[in-house]
């Protein structure tokens, strides 16, 4: 007879391909055994969640939680892996934008140390791509970095790449086989826009989106892919949000380009009408955009052209908010309600399979940024990271939920229903989030640095 540390059983197992009904037997951290579910076996803990889902848990590749650096106020890395367990996370790939930027091995090994003292859940890190991180490259991939990011926008928190150097960035990182991250706008048409939209006193959110036209989006896109097929890099395009992409995506792809695209869960939930409701609390870089524009964002992840779905988390606090448009920064928090909403909007409302679900929530992220299969996927000798969803369980989603630090009142999900609601997170086999107390059980630090197996896709 089989023996373990703890049995989860589901009649509902989410696997790569299939979803079975499985006894997940966990040892040490890690999956010791998949078997039926019916399996006689001896174990500390033996838990029968009948036909609630089990997931594996989701990978966020794109999360700022503003530590180290002078904006920890609006969130660090306790409070942004505390929501991140409510919301069924259980690895975080955070972005570079800290102060220092993490563009050196100092800069890179003080967020590691910060992080493993404070985080909830399991880490992995960005590196920056810009002026400051030159000659750095292989040194921060060597570190443990995933990728490296790249603004092609102008940004108030990293320096955009002109193209002379991003072309030289992207060789050299292609030499070693390392990946790349582009948030794709085209700086001049944008920032020109601004400046009329300010001169002619406009204030309202929509002038937010008529300043960050698809063309801007469309044309940096088709730059960065035409940069990466120059020069071999592998390339991963940030935070999606024009679905008028999708044919010069095609086109790079057709002719070899090695990429992938992440959509965020703001873009597939929300459109232009919330900006005319939200104002500054709706603005995101790139902007949420209209109706047609996300159903057909929702095509392209059936079609397989959008690979994953990240939360791109960057909350702010309520006098964040009230700053007039231009003066008030962009993001949109959510780590913890990417994954419910894709199971009220993908699963429950659209058909999304419960495979493909976890495909965009987790395993295509992890095999990406090179943590498959240690992370992203329910299979022996993976980390025991999970997820127990109640997928018919509906709930109201208020700022009062929020386990996070800025607990911004008047976010566009405000009052938003929900079907489909984590019950449980489990990080290398220890339950992280109880959902029935909303309450998260592992201490700071519990999480670890999770290092990429390799820089390569697969």
């Amino acid at each position: 007879m089989k023996r373990c540390d703890l049995i989860l059983r589901s009649d509902r197992v989410v696997l790569e391909d299939t979803v079975q009904a499985l006894a997940i037997g966990i040892e040490g951290g890690r999956i010791a055994f998949l078997a039926a579910k019916s399996l006689g076996a001896e174990a500390d803990r033996d838990i029968d969640f009948g036909d609630r889902y089990i997931f594996p848990g989701a990978v966020d590749p794109h999360v700022h939680f503003k530590e180290p650096g002078p904006n920890t106020h609006r969130e660090d890395w306790e409070s942004g892996t505390r929501q991140a367990a409510a919301g069924g996370v259980t690895t975080v790939i955070e972005m570079p934008l800290s102060i220092p930027l993490t563009v050196n091995r100092p800069a890179f090994e003080a967020k590691m140390d910060i992080a493993a003292g404070k985080a909830h859940v399991d880490f992995a890190l960005w590196a920056g791509m810009n002026a400051f991180a030159e000659g750095h490259y292989r040194e921060l991939g060597d570190l443990g970095a995933v990728a490296y990011k790249v603004f092609l926008s102008t940004d108030p928190d990293s320096p955009r790449l002109g193209d002379y150097d991003f072309l030289r960035a992207l060789r050299e990182v292609a030499s070693f086989g390392g990946l790349v991250g582009v948030h794709a706008e085209n700086y001049d048409i944008i920032d020109n826009y601004c400046e009329k939209f300010r001169k002619e006193n406009r204030g309202d959110g929509r002038a937010h989106l008529d300043s960050r036209p698809d063309v801007a989006e469309m044309e940096a896109v088709q730059r960065a892919l035409l940069f990466a097929r120059e020069t071999g890099a592998r390339m991963h395009i940030c935070h999606l949000s024009s679905a008028k992409t999708a044919d010069v995506m095609r086109f790079h792809r057709g002719r070899g380009a090695d990429f992938t695209v992440e959509t965020c869960h703001s873009y597939l939930t929300l459109d232009d009408s919330d900006l005319d409701r939200c104002g500054t609390r709706a603005k995101c870089n790139p902007p949420i955009r209209d109706k047609a524009n996300r159903e057909a964002l929702w095509e392209m992840i059936m079609d397989g052209d959008i690979q994953m779905v990240a939360s791109d988390h960057s909350p702010y606090v309520d006098a964040d908010r009230e700053l007039p448009l231009w003066e008030s920064p962009p993001g949109l928090s959510g780590v913890d309600l990417a994954f419910p909403l894709m199971l009220d909007e993908g699963l429950n409302r659209r058909g999304l399979p419960a495979e493909e679900l976890a495909g965009l929530i987790s395993t295509n992220a992890a095999r990406r940024f090179g943590l498959y299969p240690q992370k992203g996927v329910i299979a022996v000798g993976s980390d025991a990271d999970l997820a127990v969803v109640d997928p018919d369980a509906e709930w109201a989603w208020s700022w009062r939920l929020s386990l996070g630090k800025s607990r911004e009142k008047a976010t566009p999900f405000e009052g938003r229903t929900i079907r489909g609601r984590i019950l449980e997170t489990y990080v290398r086999g220890v339950k992280v989030y109880d959902g029935l107390k909303n309450e998260v059980l592992a201490r700071p630090g519990f999480g670890a640095f999770v290092r990429p197996v390799r820089n390569e896709d697969g």
